[in-house]
């Protein structure tokens, strides 16, 4: 896996190479996260990778640019780095591209995906591709690609100011956008993704929420917005956590307002704890429920789901909501 990851760094490296992978994120068998320049630290691309058992990997890549890359790699082969590989890709037995690759490693080749090319439009919606190099087919399923586009563009835009410090060990926190932050929008981004909350975005700049802090990223959707946010003092309780958020709601709150917590059972297994909120001011209702989990790093990540009404989107999805959080920290 780590070969594979490093060589996803590569892709748009030559003949320079790539620190990371930061902001990691996972959708279906693709995994990755965002890259930056081994001599300046500044962020280059953003990369994810899958993993198949011809032992033939496949990368793909948006550069901070917006240009797209797809590339493969083989432990077994021996290319010589700036040669031209012969590709054919056939997505779904049906559409044909016949270009040439650039092997940019011995073991990795690469070619571009122009955001309005034939290629990009057949990857985003074919099951299958098959691809003739190098005196041999390989058979792959194109897993989740319509998720992972749009995550890779995202995660460009989240990542986009990303500097990491000397040695490539871990963020420099520069202003807003420090390591707590950076784990935010990686959080945020893998709970929306589980979701599938319709028309998805992770906030940054001017859209971001007034007071939301350098620990802690606003979202939004069609319906909902939320926050995620990153606790790591080590002497908290979670039931301080929920505590804290209550009393901010209902410091927020102009009207009337009501809150509780409780723990659920999540689907899967494990348990969340979950807090509710309702302010209801001028024949207007503010619903929200957060859900706060351990996090890996010690103390405590916070994930909010806020909407206007009576609350039914919570009610429909929550067993959803809950689960997404979850698996987002494991």
């Amino acid at each position: 896996m780590r070969m594979s990851i490093v060589l996803a760094g590569a892709l748009l490296a030559f003949p320079a190479f790539a620190a990371g992978p930061f902001a990691k994120f996972s959708i279906g068998n693709w995994s990755g996260g965002a890259f930056t320049h081994n001599d300046s630290g500044q962020f280059s691309h953003c990369a994810v990778t899958a993993n198949y058992k011809s032992g033939v990997s496949m990368h793909a890549s948006v550069t901070s640019g917006f240009g797209w890359n797809l590339g493969f790699s083989n432990r077994a082969w021996g290319l010589k780095p700036g040669d031209d590989v012969p590709l054919e890709l056939v997505f779904d037995r049906n559409d044909t591209v016949k270009i040439n690759a650039k092997a940019v490693r011995p073991q990795l080749v690469v070619v571009s995906m122009p955001a309005n090319s034939d290629i990009i439009r057949a990857f985003r919606g074919a099951e299958f591709l098959e691809a003739a190099m190098l005196g041999a087919r390989y058979t792959f399923r194109l897993t989740s690609t319509a998720q992972m586009l749009p995550a890779l563009v995202d995660c460009v835009k989240a990542n986009a100011n990303l500097k990491v410090a000397a040695g490539g060990n871990a963020p420099a926190t520069t202003g807003n956008d420090g390591a707590l932050q950076l784990e935010a929008v990686t959080l945020a981004t893998n709970f929306l993704l589980r979701t599938q909350l319709p028309e998805p975005k992770v906030l940054s700049g001017s859209e971001a929420p007034a007071g939301v802090g350098a620990n802690a990223v606003g979202w939004r959707a069609d319906g909902a917005t939320g926050i995620v946010r990153i606790m790591p003092a080590p002497n908290q309780k979670d039931i301080d956590v929920a505590a804290a958020v209550s009393a901010s709601d209902a410091r927020g709150c102009q009207g009337k307002f009501a809150s509780g917590r409780t723990t659920d059972a999540a689907e899967g297994g494990g348990s969340v704890l979950r807090g509710f909120s309702s302010c209801e001011n001028n024949g207007a209702t503010r619903y929200s429920e957060y859900y706060v989990l351990p996090r890996k790093q010690g103390g405590f990540v916070m994930f909010s789901v806020v909407t206007t009404g009576d609350g039914s989107l919570h009610q429909r999805r929550r067993a959803d909501f809950q689960r997404a959080a979850l698996t987002s920290v494991q």
